[in-house]
């Protein structure tokens, strides 16, 4: 799923395509895709679209009548531009034709150019709401302190982890917790703060904890560094796995310590980590999967 480096660098290069653009059109080819019953999409044509945002995981467009349409690319969604087709007349621009069989929305604009919400695979699972304004979306309202953005201190951190006692990598991939963090970047996080992603946050002590959070903002600050230099203006479609030191490395050397990169494996995720860096060389044991084997 997109984490914070890749939506921010989206919105950021977003900008200089559709910022000041007309919408003329905004068509939902998947039913799933609509969370709201209104407004409805046609009510957007000639609304002017202002400078895109994120909040979160979440893509918020907001139009220069503060009205808003938000957008959350779940695991497979991507957002893309078309370039206007040479030749078209403006009356055939307000009517597109038929898309990729990925297709699950797009917005035409008055230049002709696409901004396209695909989904690849099978699973639709992206959402999409379309407000009044921006906080009328009762998911925004849900989604916790953005760390790159000076919304998490110290004792901000450690007040969420004495909470209540949990693991980890749990903590972290909770967007109530923080957001913009998910199962990639929470692998980085603990390896550059040499903790066990299995470690309980009620028994985090205050330099674990310190640690922590000198990781979250220094692994976010460089993924989203090295994400904007690769991309160059372009919008992101893969995950940045490359700019990873441990996250889907499972058997790569740890350029720390030299150890082997691990791999967990449960349900539809996994989690990597260094052994050596962050759990005394000891590999740990899904305890989920040991009690299903059962």
């Amino acid at each position: 799923m997109p984490e914070l480096p890749f939506l921010e660098v989206l919105v950021e290069n977003l900008a200089s395509r559709i910022a000041g653009r007309r919408i003329e059109a905004l068509e939902i080819r998947q039913p799933a895709l609509l969370q709201t019953a209104s407004p409805s999409p046609d009510s957007f044509i000639g609304e002017y679209l202002s400078l895109p945002t994120r909040k979160g995981k979440y893509v918020v467009l907001e139009t220069e009548s503060r009205r808003a349409i938000v957008i959350h690319l779940m695991r497979l969604g991507r957002l893309q531009i078309a370039a206007p087709a040479e030749g078209k007349s403006r009356a055939v621009k307000k009517k597109p034709g038929p898309g990729p069989k990925q297709l699950s929305a797009r917005l035409v604009f008055d230049d002709g150019s696409e901004l396209r919400l695909v989904e690849h695979g099978t699973e639709k699972r992206a959402r999409l709401w379309l407000a009044e304004e921006v906080d009328a979306v009762a998911e925004l309202a849900a989604v916790g302190p953005d760390p790159s953005r000076g919304e998490l201190s110290r004792d901000d951190l450690l007040r969420a982890l004495r909470a209540e006692s949990r693991q980890l990598k749990t903590f972290l991939t909770d967007q109530r917790a923080l957001s913009g963090v998910g199962n990639g970047l929470s692998d980085e996080i603990l390896y550059e703060a040499r903790l066990s992603p299995m470690a309980l946050t009620g028994r985090t002590d205050d330099e674990a904890a310190a640690r922590l959070h000198d990781a979250i903002l220094a692994v976010l600050e460089r993924q989203t560094a090295l994400l904007r230099e690769a991309m160059v203006g372009e919008l992101p479609q893969r995950e940045p796995s490359p700019h990873y030191a441990v996250h889907d490395h499972a058997g790569d050397r740890c350029a720390r310590c030299g150890a082997t990169v691990a791999r967990l494996s449960y349900a539809d995720h996994e989690t990597f980590y260094c052994p050596g860096c962050q759990t005394d060389g000891k590999p740990l044991k899904d305890r989920r999967l040991s009690r299903l084997l059962r």
